[in-house]
């Protein structure tokens, strides 16, 4: 209806509207370089040796793997058989049914180094071998500017970009949904050298590169085209800390049991359950269904009407967000659910069964790019 009257409005105004269409998408701020660039890689043992410089960022601690490596997936029964030994994480509850085949389901922890076997038909990731972290993972990474600090590489550690230098030719800019590109290269810094790889006005992808960093890595192009941002009530705000890779953030949710009728039982087992929506991939994490028992639950249960309160992880990296400016996060949602146990894999039989499920809005700002 509210659309209806401001196309309305908009004709007797003699205003006539474009088609939707959607910006350009940025990968690196102007300014910057590629800030996930790996500078030191951990060389064959897989152990990083090397401290990394004052603006570059620590990937992996030294005398140890890079962190939270992918370690088991799930298999082909899609269902979690493996329980996570030492400092490994347990990304999905055992007794859990998986998204699909080779989800992971366990990760290397802090150390990065593989403390646990897979069960059933749960299998190692590709590189994984039990007790020995992966070979020339990210040892030092690019800071907040992109560009290499780390000089010496110490041990078998190996340097993959040398300092000075941001990686070049990566991408800057991507063609967004409406198919058509929008941005001319080096519209910030008119003496940078990115390179119009896709000739404004020309069809492109969504995955196609309208503009790259040039030689020198460095952005000078701001992405162009509609840009508009959409204020919600109480999005679940995200950030990464300057300086770091990652940002986490642990997520509470409320579960009641407002079941109706004379055959109702005292309780219900359920389970949670979720999907990354827009999000990047991996974001939602570590779905537990009992917040007040240790460890994560892959069920719950819930007394007629009551409550009870379950958890979810969500974890974004720097090299899925860029933020060109504090007012506008990178937005993505998802969805979680509530499924009984009962009617799984249905949320419910209920009148309602649409209350079972919830839109979260995440927003997440990247402080290195600032």
């Amino acid at each position: 209806m509210r659309a209806t009257r401001l196309m309305s409005l908009a004709l007797i105004a003699g205003v006539s509207f474009a088609l939707p269409a959607h910006a350009d998408q940025q990968q690196i701020t102007p300014g910057t370089g590629l800030q996930s660039s790996v500078v030191i890689d951990t060389g064959p043992d897989g152990i990083c040796n090397t401290t990394a410089a004052l603006g570059d960022i620590q990937a992996a601690s030294v005398g140890q793997g890079t962190p939270y490596r992918n370690e088991i997936r799930c298999g082909a029964n899609k269902l979690v058989e493996s329980t996570a030994s030492g400092d490994d994480t347990q990304l999905v509850a055992v007794g859990s049914a998986c998204s699909g085949v080779n989800k992971p389901v366990i990760d290397t922890g802090p150390n990065g180094i593989p403390d646990s076997t897979p069960a059933g038909d749960d299998v190692y990731a590709p590189g994984i071998v039990f007790g020995t972290p992966p070979s020339g993972t990210p040892c030092v990474i690019a800071g907040a500017d992109g560009v290499a600090q780390t000089a010496a590489p110490v041990g078998d550690d190996v340097q993959d970009l040398a300092a000075g230098l941001a990686s070049p030719s990566t991408a800057v800019v991507l063609c967004g949904p409406n198919g058509v590109a929008d941005t001319t290269a080096n519209n910030v810094d008119p003496l940078g050298d990115d390179v119009q790889v896709v000739a404004v006005g020309n069809a492109c992808s969504p995955t196609d590169v309208v503009v790259d960093s040039g030689a020198d890595g460095i952005a000078a192009t701001r992405a162009e085209g509609p840009d508009l941002v959409l204020q919600v009530q109480k999005p679940v705000k995200l950030k990464i800390p300057s300086g770091s890779a990652t940002g986490t953030k642990t997520v509470k949710v409320k579960v009641f049991n407002v079941e109706f009728g004379a055959s109702a039982p005292v309780g219900r087992a359920f389970k949670l359950t979720a999907n990354n929506g827009s999000c990047p991939g991996g974001t939602v994490t570590q779905l537990d269904a009992d917040a007040f028992t240790v460890g994560l639950q892959a069920t719950g249960s819930v007394f007629l009407n009551s409550s009870t309160k379950g958890t979810f992880v969500v974890t974004a990296h720097l090299e899925d967000v860029t933020s060109t400016s504090t007012k506008a996060p990178f937005r993505c949602t998802f969805n979680v659910s509530v499924v009984a146990l009962d009617t799984a894999p249905d949320v419910d039989d209920a009148d309602n069964p649409e209350n079972n499920t919830t839109a979260v809005d995440l927003e997440i700002t990247d402080k290195n790019d600032f």
